[in-house]
């Protein structure tokens, strides 16, 4: 029996860039490059018949030369030699190897693609790819990917698209927030998005799923593993490539698989609990929002603001998607008033243009409303008089006083920079509607996660 991504990738001490290569722009530079700039801290070896030493390192001929067999073969030479490459790999007993290299059945390749499947078939290596992106392992500080340096974190990012688990990547850290591993799958020739999905039910530093997929292999295998990651307590958000007839067709010619029927697969994803998003900036703010309010059972919500227009449209997206926006109680409102008596009846309660982010703060330390609402949402419209600093260091020293859980929702001039400042400290969103889609998510996961709980 093969080893699980599991067992490979728990012990990762050494790596082979095979085509490593001193000329910036070819992908076996970057990788190299990537893999030097996120501080690997095993061994690295590089593999390229052309030179002597690429980028500081001994380059050698061929696999059978290196002092020792990598744990981790990464290629990145053209398909033909590729395939050379993994024979040897086969040879020597590598446990993974990583083929960057593309031209393969996505490019209707098949007889190429079909000598891949028979080495791998008939050999103990393990193989991502072909026409991978590459892969991140943060818990060994491993970037060998030609995709953009992550910030570490906890969020797994497994993606069909290179490209798409990059840009994953780099919305991640507008949330403060990074990765614990990414895949890229590639034309899923052996390791698959099933497998993949169970490597981060199992992965302990991993607390949520991000999954770009054109294709399955497998669907029951994907519903199980999928339970797995609801089991684990960790949320599942889906973006699904190939829905229509010409993007169905476009998969074919990307990843070389057949997409699935949309319909089906949009059951599947609820069956196991998964949120399933239309768009990449959807999918990465409702896991991080997920990850980091996932024992909330969100029901009751409270909003704060000190603008009237945005708090009544934070209220309509929030009571589209089906939660509730208590009106304040006598003894709230008293509490309220007692911090500005201009304070409105309503929820939301909006302080008004004039208000600052202290008069916002402040309301919510009060100890009455743990018992009126489960969350409340900070919809904040940043004035010229708060610089995005002072917003952010206020928000930070009052955070530890809030009497709930808060959401922030920052709209307007500097609203990108006040949520990466603050999302050290809160849970944010840049968007009502995506935050509306979230907490109906969350509330949902929750409550399902512990049905699976008492079982």
């Amino acid at each position: 029996m093969k080893p699980s991504l599991q067992d490979l990738l728990e012990e990762l001490n050494s790596v082979a860039v095979v085509g490593g290569s001193p000329v910036r722009g070819k992908v076996g530079n970057t990788v190299l490059d990537n893999i030097i700039r996120f501080n690997f801290r095993g061994r690295v070896y590089v593999v390229n018949p052309k030179y002597s030493e690429v980028l500081g390192f001994k380059s050698y001929q061929r696999l059978r030369e290196l002092p020792e067999k990598p744990d981790v073969v990464v290629i990145a030479v053209p398909a033909n030699a590729a395939v050379d490459v993994i024979r040897e790999a086969a040879e020597l007993k590598v446990k993974l190897a990583v083929v960057m290299s593309s031209g393969f059945g996505e490019v209707g390749r098949l007889d190429l693609q079909a000598s891949l499947e028979d080495i791998v078939k008939n050999a103990d290596v393990r193989v991502i790819g072909p026409n991978s992106a590459g892969i991140t392992l943060s818990k060994h500080s491993l970037h060998a990917s030609i995709e953009v340096i992550p910030t570490e974190g906890s969020i797994g990012v497994i993606a069909q698209s290179g490209a798409v688990g990059g840009v994953v990547i780099s919305e991640l850290r507008k949330y403060s927030s990074g990765v614990s591993f990414f895949i890229s799958l590639g034309n899923c020739l052996d390791i698959s998005v099933e497998e993949a999905l169970e490597y981060g039910s199992e992965d302990y530093g991993t607390s949520a799923v991000v999954l770009y997929l054109e294709w399955l292999r497998n669907g029951r295998e994907f519903v199980r593993n999928s339970l797995k990651l609801l089991k684990a307590g960790k949320p599942l958000c889906v973006l699904k490539g190939g829905v229509g007839e010409c993007s169905s067709e476009a998969v074919r010619s990307h990843t070389g698989g057949l997409a699935p029927n949309f319909e089906v697969f949009k059951t599947a994803v609820s069956k196991v609990g998964g949120y399933l998003a239309t768009d990449i900036l959807e999918a990465v703010e409702v896991c991080e929002l997920s990850r980091r309010l996932k024992r909330l059972i969100p029901s009751r919500v409270l909003i704060v603001t000190n603008s009237g227009g945005l708090g009544v449209l934070t209220a309509s997206s929030l009571e589209l998607h089906g939660l509730k926006l208590p009106k304040p109680p006598y003894e709230l409102i008293n509490s309220s008033r007692d911090l500005d008596p201009k304070v409105s009846l309503s929820n939301p309660i909006d302080l008004g243009g004039d208000s600052n982010i202290e008069d916002l703060t402040t309301l919510l330390t009060l100890d009455t409303l743990r018992k009126y609402y489960d969350v409340a949402v900070l919809a904040y419209v940043p004035t010229a008089a708060e610089p995005p600093e002072k917003i952010a260091r206020v928000v930070g020293s009052r955070s530890k006083e809030f009497s709930l859980p808060v959401i922030g929702y920052f709209a307007g001039e500097g609203a990108v920079d006040i949520i990466t400042k603050v999302s050290r400290d809160l849970p944010v969103s840049s968007s009502s509607w995506f935050l509306g889609k979230a907490l109906s998510f969350i509330r949902g996961f929750s409550l399902r996660r512990e049905s699976h709980e008492s079982l």
